[in-house]
């Protein structure tokens, strides 16, 4: 038996012009900018940004391609980007991944055992980044890129957002849940109804 997502969540894109993609969201759509955020050198990346119309912290993310980006990148480490001998997966601007909404954390957990139970490959497991959500990343058979999330930071009636920690991966078997929730902090409060944690 599968994972059942709770809702489809955001979508990514990746942008030959990331600026103008997002001036045309923001106008057109009215959508908000919740965060920026500047890619590591290596990345085939420049800069990402994280945008939303309601007071989930994004329902749209959008990477922009570096110049001369050919995504020929060998590393495994950075979602859409990845080729090895028998497949190839490259940066190009276009759909860059599709994310589900998970109900709990042990749905992201059972999802991690799933994915190994039916030798589907995990790109990452990670923390951290515009959103603070917890993530898992595969590819389906069509080669589009999956992410399963839990526990998104909420906008509040200022509109502001809270700083986030720098992308990690983690090992999620073996992830500390509650020191998470508790750093999470109490603005975040429906994590508890399936995680009591003492304060």
């Amino acid at each position: 038996m599968g994972i059942r997502p709770a809702a489809i969540g955001h979508v990514g894109l990746v942008a030959n012009d990331v600026d103008r993609l997002v001036d045309f969201y923001c106008k057109i759509l009215g959508m908000e900018v919740s965060d920026w955020m500047t890619f590591p050198e290596a990345s085939p990346y420049s800069k990402g940004a994280w945008i939303r119309c309601n007071t989930e912290h994004h329902v749209m993310s959008i990477f922009g391609l570096k110049d001369g980006a050919d995504g020929s990148s060998e590393r495994k480490g950075q979602p859409g980007t990845w080729s090895n001998e028998k497949d190839k997966r490259t940066a190009a601007a276009g759909l860059h991944h599709i994310a589900f909404e998970l109900s709990d954390f042990e749905d992201l957990r059972r999802a991690a055992v799933l994915c190994r139970e039916e030798n589907v490959e995990i790109q990452g497991t990670r923390k951290g980044g515009p959103g603070s959500q917890l993530r898992i990343y595969f590819w389906d058979p069509e080669d589009n890129l999956i992410e399963l999330f839990w526990a998104m930071d909420q906008i509040g009636w200022d509109g502001a957002t809270r700083k986030y920690a720098p992308v990690e991966e983690i090992d999620i078997e073996t992830f500390d849940i509650e020191g998470w929730i508790r750093a999470k902090g109490s603005a975040f409060t429906y994590v508890a109804v399936n995680h009591p944690v003492e304060n």
